[in-house]
C-alpha cells in the first residue's frame, strides 16, 4: 500500500489488521488468520463500499507513508459498546496504535 501511495480506510473494528497476530500464532499465515466471523466482516465492508482504498498523487507522499510517518490504514471507528475511545491505525513498519478515529456515541 505505502509504496504506492495507497491508504485504506475503515478497516473493520472487529477483525485482525494484516500481519496482526493472534495470542496462538507465532507469525501471520495473511487471511487463514482471520476466523470465519473476521472473513465475513471483512467481506461485507468490501461489498457495502464502507472499506474504501485511496490512491494519493502527492510525490512525497508515500516517502511518508514508508517513513512510517503517516498510516496506510485506518481502522473504523469504535461502536458505543466498545472500551476502546479510539479506533486502529497501522503504520508500514507493522506498528499498531490506536489513534484513529473516536468512537461512535
Amino acid at each position: 500500500l505505502g509504496k504506492n501511495g495507497c491508504v485504506l480506510y475503515n478497516y473493520p473494528e472487529d477483525a485482525l489488521m494484516p500481519g496482526e497476530l493472534r495470542d496462538t500464532n507465532q507469525k501471520s499465515k495473511g487471511i487463514n488468520d482471520l476466523t470465519l466471523r473476521e472473513r465475513g466482516v471483512l467481506s461485507d465492508a468490501l461489498k457495502d463500499g464502507s472499506l474504501t482504498l485511496k490512491r494519493f498523487r502527492a510525490k512525497d507522499f508515500p516517502r511518508t507513508l514508508l517513513a512510517s510517518r503517516k498510516p496506510v490504514i485506518y481502522g473504523e471507528a469504535p461502536g458505543p459498546e466498545s472500551p476502546h475511545a479510539f479506533g486502529r491505525r497501522m503504520f508500514v513498519n507493522g506498528r499498531i496504535d490506536r489513534k484513529g478515529p473516536s468512537r461512535l456515541t
